[in-house]
C-alpha cells in the first residue's frame, strides 16, 4: 500500500449531504495538509519574496544590456526571460490554470512577434519601451503565479469547518484515528466480500463507524486546541497557585483522552469481529462448495468399484493367455529335445 499508514485520512462531517460530502472529501484529499490559512499565506509570502529577488537580477541584467548594447539586445533578453518562464509555468502541476493559459498566450505572442521585428517586417516604436513592456509582463506573470500556485478549489458553500485534515489533529493522536479508519476499511472489505449476502448488515455498520470517526476526530481536534491553550497558560504561570488551578485542566485533558481511547478500542474490536465473520463466511462457502461437489467424487468411486469384481472378458483373456503359454512351453521342449538329439548324432 502506497499511502502512509501512520497518517490518518481527512474526515468529513457525516451530517452533510452525500454529494457535498464527496465534494469536500475530494478537496480534502488534494488540499495541502495545513490546518490554517495563515500558514498558506506565509508560504505564498516567502515564495513572493524569492520571486521578486529573481526578478531583481533579471531586471538588473536587462538594465546593463540596455545601457551597454542598446534596445534590440535588451528586447532579446526580455523575450527569452518571458518565454523561458511561461514554458516552465506550463509544465508545473501546482500552477493555476488561468495563469498558465495567460502566460502561454503571452509567450506565444512574444515568439510570434520576434521574427517580425528581427527581420524588419514590423516596425518597432521604441526598443527601450518594448523591452520594458516585456519585463513588465514577466513581472506580472511571476506575481500572479506566486499568489495563486498551490491553491485548490474549496468545497462548495465553504465547508472548511466541516472537514478535518491531519494537521487539525495532534500528531500524537494520529494513531487513534488511524485505528478507527482501519476498522472502517475492514467493514468496507467485508461489504465487498459479502456482496449479495445478508450475513452482516455492513451498511448500518459503516454508517455508525463514519459517524463515530467524525465525532472522535472532532474531539481530538478540540482537545488539541485546548491543550495548546493549557500549555501556553502553564508556561506563563507566575505562581504555584496558578499552576494548581491549571492542574484541573490537565486532568480534564487526560480523562478526555482515556474516554476516546476506550471508544477506539471498542471500534477496533468490532473491526476484528467483522474480519472474523468474513473468514467464517468464507469457510462456510468453501465447505458448502466441497459438499456440493462430493456427489461427483462418489459417482467416480462407484464406477471404479466395478473394476474390483471378476470380469468374464478378463477371465477369458486369462485362459487364452495360459493356453498360449502351455503351447509355447511344449514347443520349446520339443526344440530342446531335437537339439539334444542332433548333438548325440554329431558325437
Amino acid at each position: 500500500m502506497s499511502e502512509d499508514v501512520s497518517r490518518p485520512r481527512p474526515v468529513v462531517d457525516t451530517a452533510l449531504p452525500e454529494d457535498t460530502r464527496e465534494d469536500a472529501r475530494r478537496w480534502a484529499t488534494t488540499a495541502p495538509h495545513l490546518s490554517t490559512e495563515r500558514s498558506d499565506g506565509l508560504l505564498r509570502g516567502e515564495r513572493l519574496r524569492q520571486a521578486w529577488g529573481r526578478l531583481f537580477w533579471v531586471g538588473l541584467t536587462l538594465a546593463i544590456v540596455l545601457g551597454s548594447a542598446g534596445g534590440f539586445p535588451g528586447m532579446v533578453i526580455a523575450t527569452i526571460g518571458l518565454v523561458a518562464y511561461v514554458t516552465a509555468l506550463g509544465l508545473r502541476s501546482d500552477a493555476a490554470r488561468w495563469v498558465q493559459v495567460t502566460g502561454g498566450l503571452l509567450g506565444a505572442g512574444a515568439l510570434a512577434v520576434t521574427p517580425l521585428w528581427l527581420f524588419g517586417v514590423m516596425p518597432i516604436v521604441s526598443p527601450l519601451l518594448t523591452s520594458g513592456t516585456l519585463f513588465a509582463l514577466l513581472t506580472g506573470t511571476v506575481t500572479a503565479d506566486v499568489l495563486t500556485s498551490g491553491r485548490r478549489r474549496r468545497p462548495r458553500a465553504d465547508h472548511r469547518d466541516r472537514v478535518l485534515l491531519p494537521g487539525d489533529i495532534g500528531t500524537a493522536d494520529h494513531g487513534l484515528l488511524v485505528d478507527v479508519q482501519h476498522a472502517i476499511d475492514r467493514v468496507v472489505d467485508a461489504r465487498v466480500e459479502l456482496a449479495g449476502s445478508d450475513a452482516l448488515d455492513t451498511d448500518r455498520g459503516l454508517a455508525v463507524l463514519r459517524e463515530q470517526e467524525w465525532r472522535i476526530a472532532s474531539l481530538l481536534s478540540r482537545r488539541r486546541e485546548l491543550r495548546r491553550e493549557y500549555l501556553l497558560r502553564r508556561r506563563h504561570a507566575t505562581t504555584d497557585r496558578v499552576r494548581r488551578v491549571l492542574h484541573a485542566q490537565q486532568e480534564h485533558l487526560v480523562a478526555t483522552e482515556e474516554h476516546i481511547r476506550t471508544r477506539v478500542e471498542q471500534i477496533v474490536e468490532y473491526g476484528h469481529l467483522v474480519e472474523a465473520a468474513v473468514v467464517a463466511h468464507r469457510e462456510w462457502e468453501q465447505c458448502e462448495e466441497a459438499v456440493t461437489a462430493l456427489d461427483a467424487y462418489a459417482e467416480l468411486r462407484i464406477e471404479a468399484s466395478l473394476l474390483a469384481e471378476e470380469s468374464p472378458e478378463v477371465a477369458e483373456l486369462t485362459r487364452t493367455t495360459e493356453a498360449a503359454r502351455r503351447v509355447r512351453d511344449e514347443s520349446a521342449a520339443r526344440v530342446h529335445a531335437a537339439a539334444i538329439g542332433l548333438s548325440d548324432v554329431s558325437a
